[in-house]
């Protein structure tokens, strides 16, 4: 670990709320990638001036990163040695800074799988909520230990009964905090799903990420899809200064990046296929009884 950074981060903050760091990845070419990716994102929507980058971690299972960085643990960080990692004033970030001078944010965030194998992010809190649990009573626990309870849009998982409990569990929120999510996976044919509509016309923001999946190829996809928050945001804690940012918000914020276009959404869902049908590791939880 380096010695604590300065307190205070750019103006403008552009945010991936569904990262993953899948055990196939690379430290440095993520890290270095997401590096890059922002800086695109920048220049696509015109952010003035200097900007942060922050990837909040969906963390699944017994996957804890950012844990592991943080204790210093032996192969978590830089191979290289390119990147350093220095501590903040709270439990739930990192920041992440490379000999040559770039930066990132880290911050902490869980993925969980419901009963009903609906998945649903905590955002800013390494939250201990296990998955199995019924799509209420996660929604609930999440809320509780103070994270983002997000609903964030899957392949096949938002058709037919699945698709069902989720607008219903958007539908019937009565005031309660929850928040869609977007991905970059989410093929650019066939339009908006309505439930995304229907939030922004509540005001109700959709927070996009980039969701990287456990394929070789996306280790340099973090960063690429995302949203971009008004700052400055306070590096000694930025994720309860990310969670404040988002409960802030009237409506939806700028969106950076692209999704897949439909030949690269195919291509991903193939390889994921395949690498599952030949026993290579990919980190996506089992709901014991869950729907399929």
């Amino acid at each position: 670990m380096t010695m604590r950074a300065p307190n205070r981060l750019p103006a403008f903050i552009l945010v991936d709320a569904h990262v993953h760091f899948h055990p196939c990845f690379e430290a440095d070419a993520f890290l270095d990638g997401a590096v890059a990716n922002f800086a695109r994102g920048a220049a696509q929507v015109g952010v003035p001036g200097p900007f942060a980058g922050c990837l909040v971690l969906t963390e699944m299972g017994e996957a804890h990163w950012l844990r592991r960085l943080r204790v210093g643990e032996a192969g978590a960080g830089s191979a290289s040695g390119a990147w350093s990692f220095a501590p903040t004033a709270e439990a739930e970030s990192l920041v992440a800074h490379r000999a040559s001078g770039e930066r990132l944010v880290l911050i902490a965030g869980r993925q969980i799988a419901s009963r009903e194998a609906v998945e649903v992010l905590a955002l800013g809190q390494e939250a201990d909520v296990p998955d199995g649990l019924p799509l209420a009573e996660t929604l609930s626990r999440v809320r509780d230990c103070g994270a983002l309870p997000v609903l964030p849009w899957g392949f096949g998982k938002w058709w037919l009964n699945r698709g069902s409990l989720i607008a219903a569990a958007f539908a019937g929120r009565r005031g309660e905090e929850l928040y869609l999510g977007d991905n970059a996976g989410r093929p650019t044919v066939g339009g908006s799903p309505e439930l995304f509509r229907l939030a922004r016309g509540q005001g109700v923001p959709v927070l996009p990420g980039s969701d990287p999946l456990p394929l070789p190829e996306h280790v340099s996809r973090a960063g690429s899809y995302g949203f971009v928050l008004s700052g400055p945001l306070d590096e000694a804690q930025p994720a309860a200064a990310l969670l404040r940012g988002v409960r802030r918000l009237k409506g939806q914020p700028r969106i950076f990046g692209r999704r897949d276009d439909l030949p690269r959404f195919l291509r991903a869902q193939a390889a994921l296929r395949w690498r599952r049908r030949s026993g290579a590791d990919v980190t996506v939880p089992r709901v014991e009884g869950a729907m399929p």
